[in-house]
């Protein structure tokens, strides 16, 4: 089958770096307005879970409403979610009303990008996934490099307020760009509405081996890219690096992220998943275990390139490998459990790494995190079947 990438430009790429870029400007955002309204540091942390939490929250109800109704609804539902939410995120002074905001502007923009990859899954053949996913996976990585850029220098020179009015204004946008943009079909979009859709014990049942092997697999892989981002600062403050230093290493190592993309994409496609996803996870719990004999800002800065560029390799590796683990006829239910998977992950990282590095200490941190993701390295390599189909 014959597929042309830029049948989703519209639809896909566009929408992927305008939300990726704005929500990338609430990195610095976040923090700095809850600060200045009175908020702890607590409170600042609750705050910035607040997104992850309502869009982990409801990923199987979204799923679920996505096979009921179709992609393209809870797309628009979750863009114009989105746009309200933004407003209500800057018009709000108080941090329990901003709390709920941003809770619902990650539940919307959880509505948005889990129709976006169910709508992918049912629309790109698999031999063409691998570059389709990793390009939106990389779209979205310099969305979020550039974002927290714009985002700290437009609440800092204009006003904290104004990111959250910038998304509300881009969510509209794209809403409008969505409801106007005639989607591109193919067959099994056409049979899914013929079928009642599937209820949550059927998904389980039906998937029960993807879930409990490929599950695991994208819990551990998103778990050791989580724990990069706190092991790294924690490590170069140990060995007594400033702040300007650590922000050094963690922008080369996200340049490095972001630039394999391209080259990923099509190794997938031509070689198979594997070829990506393996190498990805043995290079990321290799880099905790070099992290160990490092005490200089030259031996962080390589493990840092080191682990920036193992993540780079799995660009757009679970999004596709989600997909071509989902049933071919309503995937919506199959990825909204999928992604919890993931965002279990997410969330475990950070606490998990640190609780042990106060504890245990940062060697045992980095090393037990390595071992966890070894964990990994079996799964992918020897227990998950290669899913690209010739």
């Amino acid at each position: 089958m014959d597929f042309k990438l830029r049948k989703i430009i519209i639809t896909v790429y566009i929408p992927a770096f305008l939300t990726s870029f704005c929500m990338g400007m609430l990195a610095p955002t976040i923090p700095a307005k809850v600060d200045l309204i009175g908020g702890t540091a607590f409170i600042i942390g609750l705050a910035v879970g607040a997104q992850g939490l309502g869009e982990a929250f409801f990923s199987i109800p979204t799923g679920l409403l996505i096979n009921k109704f179709g992609n393209k609804k809870i797309m628009l539902i979750g863009m114009a979610g989105l746009s309200i939410s933004g407003s209500l995120s800057g018009l709000f002074q108080n941090n329990l009303a901003l709390y709920f905001a941003l809770f619902s502007l990650g539940t919307f923009y959880g509505f948005f990008s889990l129709s976006r990859h169910s709508f992918m899954t049912q629309i790109v053949p698999s031999g063409y996934r691998g570059k389709a996913f990793s390009r939106f996976g990389g779209i979205n990585r310099i969305g979020w490099f550039f974002g927290p850029v714009i985002g700290g220098f437009t609440a800092g020179s204009i006003g904290i307020d104004i990111p959250f009015y910038i998304i509300s204004i881009v969510a509209l946008f794209t809403t409008i760009l969505i409801f106007f943009t005639t989607e591109p079909t193919n067959e099994n979009l056409i049979q899914s509405n013929e079928i009642d859709p599937l209820t949550f014990k059927e998904t389980i049942l039906d998937n029960k081996k993807s879930f409990t092997i490929g599950g695991s697999g994208h819990f551990i892989m998103q778990f050791l890219r989580q724990c990069r981002h706190v092991l790294i600062p924690i490590w170069a403050f140990s060995i007594g690096l400033g702040v300007e230093e650590l922000g050094l290493i963690q922008s080369i190592s996200a340049a490095i992220d972001m630039t394999l993309f391209y080259p990923v994409g099509l190794i997938m496609d031509k070689y198979g998943r594997k070829w990506t996803s393996v190498p990805s996870i043995i290079l990321l719990s290799s880099g905790f275990i070099f992290m160990t004999y490092v005490n200089t800002f030259y031996g962080l800065m390589l493990v840092g390139l080191l682990l920036g560029f193992a993540n780079g390799l799995g660009s757009g590796a679970m999004l596709t490998l989600g997909s071509d683990l989902s049933p071919k006829n309503q995937p919506g239910s199959f990825l909204g459990i999928w992604r919890l998977f993931g965002w279990s992950g997410n969330s475990a990282g950070g606490p998990i790494s640190g609780a042990i590095a106060q504890t245990v200490g940062n060697t045992a941190s980095a090393l037990s995190i390595s071992m966890i993701g070894g964990i990994g390295v079996i799964i992918f390599s020897f227990l998950l079947p290669e899913t690209l189909k010739e």
